[in-house]
């Protein structure tokens, strides 16, 4: 199996990151009442099964792992480098709640803004290549302050503040008006369905 940690590469500048944390979603059949395209059918078809091919969270539940180990894992993941922002809200696959609209990186993985909150709210656990590598990222990274969540599960956006952004992985070239230029692989996390048994 190829390893994640492969993914911190670039490509002519461009950070290539794995990504993690995404979780299978089953989207209703468009409702033949509307009225589409065809193409606009077909691009929601593909968005479908798209969203059916990533593992099911449940898969990931463990609940004797680590609180230390856990409470290390969820603030590398809040502490992550923004990347990516969406306008639509992603909805937490066991709570229902809102669980934030951006992608946050450390250049060597890639994640939805609100998996921190599965992992704090319902023990799921991520697999091990990733728990180690935000560990041995704790070792080397100093301590930052936690970011501010609210209700819509989105960080504030103020955070990291130009004191410590320095601190915090910025993709090469250096971000764009738009955000940084990051190309993302789900190879590996795709990877990762048949890992764990649903339990």
């Amino acid at each position: 199996m190829r390893s994640a940690r492969d993914g911190r590469r670039q490509n002519h500048g461009v950070t290539v990151a794995q990504l993690v944390g995404y979780w299978r979603a089953e989207l209703p059949a468009l409702d033949p009442r509307l009225s589409v395209s065809v193409e606009q059918g077909a691009a929601y078809e593909r968005m479908r099964q798209r969203e059916r091919c990533w593992p099911d969270p449940r898969a990931f539940i463990d609940l004797a792992w680590s609180e230390d180990e856990r409470n290390v894992v969820v603030e590398h993941l809040r502490t992550g480098t923004l990347v990516n922002q969406y306008r639509g809200l992603s909805p937490c696959r066991f709570c229902g709640c809102h669980n934030g609209s951006a992608e946050l990186s450390d250049g060597t993985f890639c994640w939805p803004e609100g998996l921190a909150h599965y992992l704090d709210a319902h023990a799921v656990r991520l697999p091990e290549e990733f728990v180690q590598h935000a560990l041995s990222a704790s070792l080397v990274q100093p301590h930052l302050p936690s970011p501010e969540f609210d209700h819509l599960g989105q960080r504030d956006r103020s955070w990291p503040g130009t004191e410590l952004r320095g601190l915090l992985w910025t993709p090469e070239p250096p971000a764009e008006e738009y955000g940084p230029d990051v190309d993302l692989d789900p190879t590996w996390w795709l990877m990762q369905i048949g890992s764990r048994e649903i339990r």
